[in-house]
């Protein structure tokens, strides 16, 4: 019914609340490396590639491949502190469910490793609803560039314009608005204010349900 239209997932922050573990594993990694690191740093750079944010972190100077290994030391540390009772944020199960009955592309657009996708969705019985995850790895331009979103748009034949994005970061927000795509924000790691160039700005996604969806996408 609807197939040709998208809904676009990000992933830290809308499917789950990982902000804290992530916060935690970025701490220790700064910590390590004798570097400052706080919670407005965190705030700033949330939604955004691992290897742009080590080079601010430590040093725009440092190679790519440091910062790469320096990622993925990081990555692995978020991925030891996550536990088996991690939970999906409210509304997100029951509103996946209820759009892929309706036959909505599903997609997953994030800044996070394919390995940390993988794991959550798997971990959260949500692994087999996406048609197509588009992971840090995948895109040379991270967010606020828009190709992670024109990308899924692009490999599942639609116009950008059938296609919303939920967000939780304003990069994010910015990536999909430069990709001609409906917004919805999660205050879930970023106040209203911040987030207020999004179609909708909600609590989580409890507070909507398809046929908003559907009103959104369709309102040009």
């Amino acid at each position: 019914m609807y197939e040709y239209y998208c809904v676009i997932f990000d992933f830290d922050g809308v499917i789950a609340d990982t902000g804290p573990i992530h916060y935690r594993s970025w701490k220790k990694l700064a910590e390590e490396l004798n570097v400052e690191y706080d919670t407005e740093f965190f705030e700033e750079t949330f939604g955004q590639q691992t290897v742009p944010i080590v080079k601010k972190m430590v040093s725009e100077e440092i190679t790519n491949e440091k910062a790469q290994k320096l990622g993925k030391k990081k990555e692995q540390y978020y991925r030891d502190m996550l536990g088996d009772d991690i939970q999906p944020l409210p509304g997100v199960k029951v509103l996946i469910k209820a759009l892929h009955k309706l036959h909505f592309k599903l997609a997953i657009g994030s800044s996070a490793p394919r390995k940390n996708i993988d794991l959550l969705l798997k971990s959260l019985d949500l692994n087999n609803f996406f048609d197509i995850i588009i992971a840090a790895e995948d895109i040379k331009n991270g967010k606020p560039a828009p190709d992670v979103f024109l990308t899924i748009a692009k490999d599942l034949k639609l116009n950008q314009k059938n296609c919303l994005v939920i967000e939780d970061a304003p990069v994010g927000i910015k990536a999909a608005k430069i990709a001609d795509m409906k917004t919805i924000a999660l205050t879930t790691t970023h106040e209203e204010e911040k987030l207020k160039d999004a179609d909708m700005v909600l609590k989580d996604l409890s507070e909507i349900d398809y046929n908003e969806i559907i009103k959104l996408l369709k309102n040009d």
